[in-house]
Formats: C-alpha cells, sequence, structure tokens
C-alpha cells in the first residue's frame, strides 16, 4: 500500500523560485513554435483539425506568455 502521508518540505528560496518561473516561460514559448509548425505543416496537409488544434495551443501559449509580459519570448512585440 501507499503511504499518502504528505512529506513537509521547505520553501523554494526567491532565486530558485524565479529561475523555476523563467525556466517555466521558456518551455511555454518553446510549446509555441512547436505548435506554429504543428500549424503550418497541417495546413499543408489540409488536416485542418490539426491546424486549428495548434492555434489553440498557441492562443493558450500566447496568454500565459502575455500575462507574464513576456511576449519577446516569441518574438511579438507588446
Amino acid at each position: 500500500m501507499v503511504s499518502t502521508t504528505a512529506t513537509p518540505t521547505a520553501p523554494l528560496s526567491p532565486a530558485a523560485a524565479d529561475a523555476l518561473r523563467s525556466l517555466e516561460l521558456r518551455v511555454t514559448a518553446l510549446r509555441y513554435r512547436d505548435a506554429a509548425e504543428h500549424c503550418q505543416a497541417a495546413s499543408a496537409a489540409s488536416d485542418f483539425d490539426g491546424c486549428l488544434a495548434a492555434q489553440d495551443e498557441m492562443a493558450m501559449c500566447r496568454c500565459q506568455l502575455e500575462a507574464a509580459g513576456r511576449l519577446d519570448l516569441i518574438e511579438v512585440a507588446s
């Protein structure tokens, strides 16, 4: 049987929290670029559902980056 007792952990230092947030935003930017490439390929293959799904992913990533003030990561002027 697996124990479900929570193990207490120390909070992250401010520097570690900043580094983690920066990494999260860079991964979001990578997901945006991957979705853009997928959308382009899906469009070329007339895969409209695939293109729409990729556009949804791009929109979600863009919203996250915009909220963080980091549209520069996907080369969009803010």
